[in-house]
């Protein structure tokens, strides 16, 4: 009798089908594990002692707050008489925040609330400059290796936590590049490149200097049979979106100069003819010279390797853009005009991707020493960097540079009328407003706004009640020179720190 053994084989099963969602899902899903980490790291550093560091050095942070309360409170642009300066969209992002979380109410001080707004817009610029990165083709390290040198270099957290309109329009602009490097190619990522650069250049219309830049990106990134079509569409919406701005003084009749207005034609021409120069980075004993040496001051190992590897990243096409948008800004500053403090802020991304792109071109340059490279590499960065950066970023979280001035603030109100004219900074006028104060007075108001004379100072130094300032400049003085003879006809109250408080006798 035979015996039969029957084998028992498992069920063949059809392989399961992968939807496309699934497969982006997975593959956005290794860049999560990459960037969420970053950002809890970036969130950390450039949230931590917010409040307290950097001090009060910049009125322009006070100014943009202070515009966004007036859009909330009687839905004017400024505390005072609004000149086109700027455009208003960074403000009115700052006044939306404020709305929403009912921030001038709870914040400890007026200026938190807009700092609060500069910490969100950083960790946003760090999410959208690991997009960039790998949309110009850094696999996830190197892209991560951008991102950390964004968000961590102290130079980078000195400005990500300022009040500066820069700020917001850097991150609309990381947007748009990263639009314009979509790998769809299609017309509707040129049309988001024009709405995110077209809200950059509302913030800041000085940003627009990149338009070459961001155009190439957006040629590289296009098809040849449909170029012209997807340039189209970004050129007119980009027109359209920006054109808003003059439209919108035209229908106040401001856009031309004219008796009795302020006008947006005028305050162009002051900005790009009449403003004072800052002379060029080229000439050692200029404030630009002075300005790029005290960015470098604070970390020479984002600025200074970005700068020396534009001509790699002019070499290599992809990191090409990217180069010509660096270049473009340190040309800019050697043409001898005006250098504003916070120019910085919008080099240090594309300098950030420059590194990063070196790093990754190297990496594959370099397969069979790869990893001998990648770990003297990092042992190197660790041991020039690191050190430097930890020490820096430690005493920087230990210091109160606004506690001198919160202190007087709160001197004003405990022993002062309300009703009382004191003339103080911008960050002080805030909070004074909030505390019920009628008439503080921006010392930069003084002397060079009508309105404020007629209404408030009429007798001049006569009027005044209390100055509130620290030590100003004698060059500052000359120009102020109500504040100048108020300085002279009264005698200090009480100092705290560097912020003296003065009574007024005229």
């Amino acid at each position: 009798m035979t015996a039969v053994l029957e084998i028992e084989r498992s069920p063949v099963r059809a392989p399961v089908a992968v939807t496309v969602r699934e497969s982006r899902w997975r593959h956005h899903r290794r860049s999560l594990y990459v960037l969420t980490p970053l950002l809890v790291l970036a969130g950390f550093v450039n949230g931590w002692n917010l409040h307290g560091w950097p001090g009060r050095i910049n009125d322009d942070e006070g100014t943009y707050v202070n515009q966004a309360w007036a859009m909330l409170d009687h839905g004017a642009l400024s505390h005072y008489t609004y000149w086109y300066d700027h455009p208003f969209l960074g403000w009115a992002i700052i006044a939306g925040y404020a709305g929403v979380t009912d921030g001038f109410d709870r914040a400890p001080s007026a200026v938190m609330v807009g700092r609060e707004v500069m910490l969100i817009s950083a960790l946003v610029s760090c999410a959208l400059l690991f997009l960039l990165a790998r949309r110009l083709r850094l696999n996830r390290a190197w892209s991560g290796v951008a991102v950390f040198v964004f968000a961590i270099s102290p130079l980078a957290v000195f400005f990500h936590r300022m009040v500066f309109l820069d700020n917001l329009a850097t991150m609309f602009t990381i947007a748009a590049f990263a639009a314009a490097a979509s790998p769809r190619r299609s017309v509707g990522a040129s049309l988001w490149t024009a709405i995110w650069f077209a809200s950059a250049a509302l913030c800041k219309e000085t940003i627009v200097i990149l338009l070459p830049a961001l155009v190439w990106l957006l040629v590289q990134h296009t098809s040849r049979r449909t170029r012209v079509w997807n340039l189209g569409v970004f050129f007119v919406s980009f027109g359209v979106l920006v054109a808003s701005y003059p439209v919108f003084a035209l229908l106040k009749n401001e856009l031309l100069p004219g008796e009795g207005h302020v006008s947006l034609t005028w305050a162009l021409w002051w900005q790009v003819f009449a403003r004072r120069g800052s002379g060029s980075l080229l000439d050692p004993s200029s404030g630009t010279y002075s300005l790029a040496k005290s960015w470098v001051d604070l970390d020479p190992w984002l600025l200074l390797p970005g700068v020396a590897l534009i001509a790699v990243g002019l070499v290599v096409r992809r990191f090409r853009p990217v180069a010509l948008a660096l270049l473009i800004q340190v040309v800019m500053m050697c043409r001898g005009g005006y250098v504003p403090f916070a120019y910085v802020i919008a080099l240090l991304p594309f300098a950030a991707l420059l590194i990063a792109g070196a790093g990754d071109v190297a990496w594959s340059r370099l397969s069979r020493f790869r990893l001998p490279s990648a770990l003297a590499a990092g042992a190197l960065a660790a041991l020039l960097v690191l050190p430097g950066w930890v020490t820096t970023l430690r005493d920087q979280a230990k210091v109160d540079g606004s506690a001198d001035s919160r202190a007087a603030t709160q001197w004003i109100i405990d022993n002062v009328a309300r009703d009382a004219v004191v003339v103080t900074d911008d960050y002080i006028w805030m909070d004074l407003k909030l505390a019920g104060f009628t008439k503080p007075v921006w010392l930069w108001k003084v002397d060079t706004d009508p309105a404020v004379m007629a209404d408030i100072l009429p007798a001049g130094v006569a009027s005044i009640d209390y100055i509130v300032i620290a030590k100003l400049a004698g060059t500052t003085l000359a120009e102020l020179p109500t504040i100048k003879q108020g300085m002279v006809e009264s005698t200090e109250v009480v100092r705290f720190g560097e912020v003296v408080v003065r009574k007024v006798h005229a």
